[in-house]
């Protein structure tokens, strides 16, 4: 009976030990093929992967593309914009359109969303360039917009326009106070000038310099007597520290007609027009209006003439 036992254990411990054979070598082999599969998926690509990889490649391709067309767009954008800055506006004699908007780049929060991994710098950058890209086509839209009016309308454009000195220069004394930051003559401190200071005599006749309708003929703090016009296209003018005015609000006025006379009311240290030309309800530097190529001799003459074609 004891051998009997015995033969049966022995035989079970052998068919245990061939089971055991038998699964080691089955997950050595798993392992080994587990490993074979990492190694072949690290050198060689799959046929999924291959398909995945080869997209991969063709989105950044087209993403490539696409960038180089939106350069070339902007290239373009920026030749339209040259014309239209040092081109037409000049033709005009209107200022750049300025829409501050247009460079201000938006916050990166906008572009949380998009997708993340390997190329989420150049999703992200393309979709950055898409929207600089499509401001940009905006300013210029509206500006071409603004240059195309003027151009269908030039000849009353070219009537309203500040076009000419607001006093005979004959009378000019001095130009004691140009357009940006000063001193403030009587306040002491740094106060930006929104107009030019032409020095002259008191009773000095002031000129409209375009034509255009009287919105203000009154006394305003700072200013004194104070006459402000609309010329229309985004156009005004403003006449301040007058002696005496000569029209009120409503009158249409002709460019070279009489509108006051030069004083020093208001806060003046002396006999002085203080002018500026507004453009969108935003100041800019007179200067630029002025038509400095013409003689004295032949501004008065300009005047007469505009004198005697208002009171015809």
């Amino acid at each position: 009976m004891h051998n009997v036992n015995n033969h049966h254990k022995g035989r079970g411990y052998k068919q245990w030990s061939k089971g055991y054979r038998v699964a080691f070598k089955l997950f050595v082999a798993l392992v080994i093929a587990v490993v074979s599969n990492i190694l072949i998926s690290i050198w060689f690509d799959t046929p999924k992967m291959a398909i995945i990889r080869r997209d991969n490649q063709y989105l950044k391709a087209q993403y490539t593309i696409l960038q180089e067309k939106i350069r070339s767009a902007e290239q373009t954008l920026a030749d339209v914009r040259h014309r239209d800055q040092f081109v037409y506006r000049p033709l005009l004699g209107v200022d750049t359109l300025n829409i501050p908007q247009v460079y201000a780049e938006y916050n990166d929060s906008k572009y949380a969303d998009l997708p993340t991994g390997e190329y989420e710098e150049l999703i992200v950058e393309g979709w950055k360039s898409i929207d600089k890209l499509m401001r940009e086509i905006y300013y210029a839209s509206r500006s071409l917009d603004d240059t195309q009016d003027l151009a269908e309308n030039k000849e009353e454009f070219s009537t309203v326009i500040p076009a000419i000195w607001p006093i005979d220069r004959t009378k000019l004394k001095d130009v004691s106070s140009l357009y940006g930051m000063r001193v403030h003559p009587r306040y002491g401190y740094w106060k930006m000038h929104e107009g030019v200071d032409l020095s002259a005599p008191k009773g000095t006749p002031v000129y409209a310099t375009g034509n255009g309708v009287v919105v203000r003929a009154s006394w305003q703090r700072g200013y004194g007597e104070l006459i402000e016009l609309n010329h229309g296209f985004g156009y005004k003018t403003r006449y301040g520290h007058l002696s005496k005015m000569y029209v009120s609000p409503g009158d249409s006025v002709t460019r070279g007609q009489v509108i006051g006379e030069v004083g020093n009311t208001g806060v003046s240290s002396g006999a002085h027009l203080h002018y500026e030309v507004r453009f969108r309800d935003k100041t800019v530097n007179p200067i630029h209006y002025f038509n400095k190529d013409m003689s004295p001799e032949s501004y008065v003459d300009l005047m007469k003439q505009l004198e005697e074609t208002v009171h015809k």
